[in-house]
C-alpha cells in the first residue's frame, strides 16, 4: 500500500508541477445518520418515517491528496469531491498530449489550496461492505465532517487551520454537497459550494440503474470479486463528453474508462434530493457544460441562462448569492476534455470571489 501511495503521489507531483507541494493524507471522521432501509429512496430520508430509517454510527477514513502552493498563504482551501464511479484522480490526471488537465495544479498556480478526496466507499477511502451505508447522509456528513476539522485542525504539522472552506463538487459529488446544504441549512460547516456537472433533478426522470451500470463485481470480476452487488460501475463514460469527438481526446476517454471505479446504488438513485429547498446561507454557483449530455444537450433547458438562474435559485432562496454559469463548448466531465482551462478559470474565479467576503 505504501508503495503504491508513492507512486500515486509522485504521477500527482507530475501533474502538478513544481509550484505546488502534495501530500496524502487519510483523515479518519465519525458519521451518525439515518439513512433509508431502501437506499432507492429518492430524498434520501428527508421524507420518510421514522420506522422506515436505520442508524449508521461508524468512524471511517477518508483518503485524500492536499496540494498548497509553495510560499503561499492562504486563509481558504477547497474540498473538491468527484462525481459517481470517479475517484480524487478526477481532479488531477495524468497530462496528455502536453496538456495538463489537473484542477488542482491550476488552483495551486492561482495560490489556492485544495484537498481533492477519495468519497466514502471509493477509491483508497474505506469501503463499508454493506453498500446500502454509503448513501448521501452518510457520504455528505463524512465530507462536512471533513471541513470542520480543516478548521480547526492543521492538516499538516507547523501549519495552521483554515478559516474558510469552500467545497467544489462534480456530479454526484456535487449532489452530495447539495445534500449537506439540504439537511444542515445554516448549520453546514462550508462558507461557500461551487457546483459543478449538476442542475437540479427532478423525481421520476432518473433512467433505470441497469442504464447506467451494472454490479461491479460483474463489470471487472478480477478486481472487485466479492463486493456487495449494489456497488455499482458505469459501463459507457462517452455519455460524459461532449457530441462532438473532436472536442475531447480520444486517449483521456480510454484513460478514463481504464481507471473507473464504483459507486453505490443509493448514491445514483438520491440524485432527485437536487429539487429540494435548503436554508445553506453561503455563496452558491452552479457550473455546467454547454454540451452536457446530461442536462443541456437536446433539453434546451442551458439556452436561456436567466430562466435557468431563477428557477435553480429558487432552491436556495437563503444563499448570500447564486448563479449558474454554462461554459461554451465543454461536456459533463468539464475538466477532462478540450475546454477544461476555461472551466478552470471558471471555477477559480468563483472560488477567489468567495475568499474575498464578496
Amino acid at each position: 500500500m505504501l508503495l503504491f501511495l508513492s507512486a500515486l503521489l509522485s504521477a500527482v507531483r507530475l501533474a502538478l508541477g513544481a509550484s505546488c507541494s502534495c501530500s496524502a493524507t487519510s483523515i479518519p471522521v465519525h458519521v451518525d445518520a439515518l439513512v433509508p432501509k431502501d437506499p432507492t429512496d429518492m430524498f434520501a430520508g428527508l421524507k420518510s418515517n421514522t420506522s422506515s430509517l436505520r442508524r449508521v454510527d461508524a468512524t471511517y477514513d477518508i483518503y485524500g491528496v492536499f496540494c498548497q502552493p509553495e510560499g503561499v498563504s492562504s486563509d481558504t482551501v477547497q474540498i473538491l469531491v468527484h462525481g459517481i464511479t470517479y475517484t480524487s484522480q478526477y481532479w488531477s490526471p495524468p497530462v496528455e498530449e502536453f496538456r495538463n488537465y489537473s484542477y488542482a495544479a491550476f488552483a495551486c498556480n492561482e495560490g489556492l489550496p485544495s484537498l481533492a478526496i477519495d468519497s466514502l466507499g471509493v477509491g483508497l477511502s474505506t469501503r463499508p461492505a454493506n453498500a446500502s451505508d454509503v448513501q448521501f447522509p452518510t457520504a455528505s456528513q463524512a465530507i462536512s465532517q471533513l471541513a470542520r476539522h480543516l478548521k480547526t485542525t492543521p492538516i499538516l504539522p507547523g501549519a495552521r487551520a483554515f478559516k474558510n472552506v469552500v467545497g467544489i463538487g462534480h456530479s454526484a459529488g456535487s449532489a452530495t454537497l447539495n445534500f449537506g446544504a439540504v439537511s444542515e441549512g445554516r448549520d453546514s460547516p462550508f462558507d461557500a459550494l461551487v457546483l459543478t456537472g449538476s442542475l437540479s433533478v427532478a423525481a421520476g426522470t432518473l433512467p433505470p440503474v441497469n442504464q447506467f451500470g451494472s454490479p461491479a463485481r460483474d463489470v471487472e470480476p478480477l478486481r472487485w470479486a466479492g463486493l456487495d452487488p449494489d456497488y455499482i460501475t458505469d459501463t459507457d463514460r462517452g455519455l460524459f463528453y461532449p457530441p462532438n469527438t473532436n472536442s475531447f481526446s480520444s486517449r483521456m476517454l480510454a484513460f478514463d474508462n481504464f481507471t473507473k471505479d464504483v459507486g453505490t446504488i443509493g448514491i445514483f438513485a438520491q440524485t432527485p434530493v437536487t429539487s429540494l429547498g435548503n436554508q445553506f446561507t453561503g455563496n452558491v454557483v452552479k457550473i455546467v457544460g454547454s454540451e452536457d449530455q446530461l442536462f443541456c444537450v437536446g433539453t434546451g433547458r442551458c439556452a436561456d441562462v436567466p430562466t435557468l438562474v431563477a428557477s435553480e435559485r429558487v432552491l436556495w432562496p437563503d444563499a448570500k448569492s447564486f448563479d449558474v454559469v454554462i461554459v461554451n463548448g465543454s461536456g459533463h466531465d468539464l475538466n477532462l476534455d478540450f475546454f477544461a482551462l476555461k472551466a478552470f478559470d471558471t471555477f477559480v474565479g468563483f472560488v477567489q470571489q468567495f475568499s474575498s467576503g464578496t
